[in-house]
């Protein structure tokens, strides 16, 4: 049975999560036009994001994928 990413992440995962989804969906063109490092930036000072969160999150998206 596979696993669905909102079973392995916090509830404060979850809430970041959909916050940089509706960032997303917000800002489209950036995020399809922007390197990796752009988009952690922007995350961090536009959105105001901690970064360890916003590090910790990617990194279980990326191993869940």
């Amino acid at each position: 049975m596979k696993k669905k990413l909102n079973s392995i992440l916090s509830p404060e995962e979850k809430i970041l999560y959909k916050k940089v989804l509706e960032d997303i969906a917000n800002n489209e063109h950036f995020y399809t036009s922007s390197n990796a490092e752009e988009i952690i930036s922007h995350l961090i000072d536009d959105c105001g994001f901690n970064k360890e969160e916003i590090y910790r999150l990617f990194k279980k998206i990326s191993k869940f994928g």
